[in-house]
Parts: C-alpha cells; sequence; structure tokens
C-alpha cells in the first residue's frame, strides 16, 4: 500500500521501557485476555485496526472497541495516521511502553 503525502504524527511519541500502573481501575483492562493480545502486538511496532485484523482475524470494530479501552487507561496511544489514495484515515497505534509493572495496595490505604 502506498502512501501519501496527507501524513500527520499525533506527537512525538517515545515508548517507555516500563508502565508502573497504580489505578485499581486499570486491572481488569490489563488484565483482559484480548486486550493483552492486541498490547504484544502493538509493543513491537506500531499498527493500524487493518494489520490487527490481518493477523488476528478479528472484526475491526471489536479492535477498535479493544483500542479506545486501552487509549482510555493510558495503556496504548494513536502514534500517527495518515490518509490513503481512497480517503481513509489510516490510524496507527502503539503501546506506551514495553512492559508493565503493576503495583496495587489493598485494601488502600486511603
Amino acid at each position: 500500500m502506498e502512501k501519501n503525502n496527507n501524513q500527520h504524527a499525533a506527537s512525538t511519541f517515545h515508548i517507555s521501557e516500563v508502565a508502573i500502573i497504580n489505578d485499581p481501575s486499570v486491572v481488569p483492562i490489563l488484565f483482559h485476555e484480548k486486550k493483552q493480545m492486541l498490547l504484544s502486538l502493538i509493543i513491537p511496532e506500531e499498527k493500524t485496526i487493518i494489520d490487527i485484523k490481518n493477523i488476528t482475524k478479528m472484526n475491526p470494530g471489536t479492535i477498535k472497541r479493544h483500542l479506545d479501552d486501552l487509549v482510555k487507561k493510558n495503556l496504548a496511544v494513536q502514534s500517527r495516521f495518515f490518509t490513503n489514495e481512497f480517503g481513509i484515515k489510516m490510524k496507527y497505534y502503539r503501546a506506551v511502553a514495553r512492559k508493565f509493572l503493576v503495583q496495587i495496595e489493598w485494601p488502600s490505604s486511603s
């Protein structure tokens, strides 16, 4: 697929080696089987929903929903996008870290 000149970076993004998770609401997201699979695919390199669909055979709508959850909890970002020759915006997603360390205190001290 040929990329055109309508390419944009969402921001300058550098993947961290480790992300420390202190928010208990992230735990169900991080330990969800499909979301773990998606994270493992976007840790080594950014991918589009179509790239992920071709690898996993998952429904693109399901992939988008899971990626939205990962982005909402700051586990992934939309790293860049471009508009292809058909006028379709192709969004690339990337994990924010190579590893995730969960640090949860229960019951919390607050």
